[in-house]
């Protein structure tokens, strides 16, 4: 196999596929002050990393072509990769093929596997990024010397002077240089990948000609996007000399879509470990950026009941919440030295499948489902639904021993009322269609004591989302999980997961259907609950009057968000009145997501859908 080495150009911190080809390195890496541990950096050897202000991401193709030894050089960016598959798709009006992240699915879309580069990258001397065309850009341009002119922050008499330079020093470029300027198609980018042995004679006749531009050009009084003109001119350069070499050899030549990657922030997920090495309190939640406020209530409220002899390790999953909000969740806890709060991507384990949701329910709910192979460092975890405050601390109830079963969990006297009665349908599903064995040993998935290290051992999570998506699932992943923990479950005191009176009829008519000792249970708990569970499509954001309503808000005021849950509390009861009394238009099939009844199935890599 021929040594292909691609080098990913980055100036931050990024999300990486994994890859024995690509190697991400840091470009000017000598201008900032840390070395980012998992990458190459373009200041070691011989280098020009200070210049990358105005070379860009040159420095990393110079540092390679001094430093680096392989068969095959290709360079890529962060957020721009080659698209290596047979299919072509469909692009922006720039030309780009559009993907939302990094993941795994969407490297085996593209074929950015090292089996799969090897292959095409072996059949030719040089791959090239698609010509794009000038005229069927937004700016409408009829050659790529006007693209240049018009563009912003660059001066025309860059590209001249560049022009001459190249005239003077290889006149043999003159034909291409002229039609290449006069045509509509360019490389942008500068990204490539090509044979040793061509690529050595590109870094020579670039860098000559982009040093002599530098030596004589007078870029003091440009604008940020205009120092970068030698980045600029590159791509310009690398365009002229892939026609030339074109024209004038008998070169294998392939030509790859541009993928790009419209969201590349980076938040530490690699290798996650647990935060303290002792008395590690490793607590799991799970949200969208639109829950965050309820979220942070339930954040609240632990801190509000831990104690300051253990360590808690808050491990929160999440596809969407925004840096913004992630800064103001950290800083709930600043105060506090034994806690620890990171967001961890379930992407990469749920991307593909298509999840059934319906109701009040979230996609969001499926993420702990992926916990045994999300977080391999741990062996335990204590898993919260979002929709709660606790009353107690919960290391109390982490400390619990479940050696030998696969979850600690408390019984569900609600759903054993639907099943004795309430709900027509219950017994006929539960016993023919989920078949479990002892329907009362059923348990609520609110709160969750997992035992991480048991469930690797029986489950893979593929094995877990296969089931998943197997059937549609009343609960969803809380039958789920009942089913597949059938027989391994240690059940704890029901005061942690106390259900609040959804409607004023949980208790009175549909618990009240159990059998007498879960009945007995649940009112006892209720006594002095440890964990207020919210569970159900009406909330104390929506409606403050609700059973245990005060105990949320009186964690909820001492948030951050306090005054932002009461205005769209308004704004919900506001919408409620309107509802009331106007007739209800219900667009494309989907009510609010806190709207009871409804069902939608979301597959992950194709379509999300909007949140209020």
């Amino acid at each position: 196999m021929s040594k292909v080495k691609i080098l990913v150009a980055c100036h931050k911190q990024v999300p990486k596929l994994k890859s024995n080809m690509m190697d991400w390195i840091q470009v000017g890496a000598a201008n900032q002050k840390e070395h980012f541990a998992d990458m190459i950096h373009d200041d070691g050897g011989e280098n020009i990393s200070s210049k990358n202000p105005s070379f860009c991401e040159l420095t990393a193709q110079y540092w390679a072509w001094k430093n680096l030894k392989a068969d095959y050089y290709g360079f890529f960016h962060y957020r721009r990769y080659l698209n290596f598959s047979e299919k072509k798709y469909v692009t922006d009006g720039w030309g780009n093929v559009l993907e939302d992240k990094l993941s795994s699915q969407m490297q085996k879309k593209y074929g950015l596997t090292d089996g799969r580069i090897e292959k095409v990258v072996s059949q030719y001397d040089l791959i090239i990024a698609e010509e794009k065309d000038v005229k069927k850009m937004p700016s409408k341009n009829h050659s790529v010397y006007e693209q240049y002119k018009e563009g912003n922050s660059l001066h025309i008499e860059d590209l001249d002077r560049v022009c001459q330079i190249v005239l003077r020093k290889y006149p043999e470029y003159k034909e291409d240089l002229e039609q290449y300027l006069k045509g509509t198609k360019t490389c942008l980018c500068n990204m490539y990948i090509m044979k040793k042995e061509l690529f050595y004679e590109y870094m020579q006749w670039l860098f000559d000609i982009l040093f002599e531009f530098e030596a004589k050009a007078d870029m003091s009084d440009y604008s940020t996007e205009g120092f970068r003109t030698p980045g600029h001119l590159a791509e310009r350069l690398f365009t002229l000399f892939y026609l030339h070499a074109k024209r004038t050899r008998n070169l294998r030549i392939k030509s790859l879509q541009t993928v790009v990657v419209l969201n590349t922030d980076y938040h530490g997920q690699e290798d996650v470990l647990p935060a303290f090495e002792q008395n590690n309190i490793a607590i799991a939640l799970a949200s969208n950026d639109y829950f965050v406020p309820y979220m942070s209530t339930l954040l609240e409220s632990i801190l509000e009941h831990s104690s300051g002899n253990v360590n808690y390790d808050i491990l929160i999953m999440t596809q969407d919440i925004s840096d913004v909000n992630r800064t103001i969740i950290k800083k709930i806890c600043d105060n506090y030295t034994n806690f620890r709060v990171r967001f961890l991507d379930p992407t990469e384990f749920i991307e593909g499948y298509e999840f059934f949701v319906r109701g009040h329910f979230s996609m969001e709910t499926y993420y702990r489902l992926v916990l045994p192979e999300l977080l391999p460092a741990y062996d335990k975890i204590l898993y919260l639904d979002s929709d709660m405050v606790v009353q107690d601390d919960v290391a109390k109830l982490y400390q619990e021993n479940i050696g030998g079963y696969l979850i600690g969990a408390c019984h569900d006297a609600d759903t054993a009322g639907l099943y004795n009665g309430f709900e027509p349908n219950k017994k006929e599903y539960t016993d023919h269609l989920l078949k479990l064995k002892e329907p009362y040993q059923y348990f609520q998935a609110g709160t969750l004591l997992i035992n991480l290290k048991e469930f690797r051992k029986r489950y893979t999570v593929e094995k877990i989302l296969k089931y998943a998506v197997s059937m549609k699932f009343q609960l969803l992943d809380q039958d789920i999980l009942n089913k597949l923990c059938e027989g391994s479950v240690k059940f704890v005191d029901m005061s942690w997961n106390v259900m609040v009176d959804y409607g004023r009829i949980r208790q009175s008519q549909i618990i009240a259907l159990a059998p007498k000792w879960l009945n007995d249970l649940y009112k006892e708990s209720r006594k002095q609950p440890k964990i207020i569970h919210y569970a159900g499509p009406e909330k104390p954001w929506i409606h403050p009057e609700m059973d245990f309503g005060i105990e949320f808000w009186n964690y909820a005021k001492k948030t951050p968000y306090y005054e932002y849950m009461i205005a769209r509390m308004i704004e919900n009861r506001m919408t409620d009145v309107y509802r009331k009394y106007h007739r209800p238009t219900i667009q494309s099939g989907i009510q609010c997501v806190r709207d009871h009844g409804v069902a939608y199935t979301v597959k992950y890599g194709v379509k999300k859908l909007k949140r209020r």
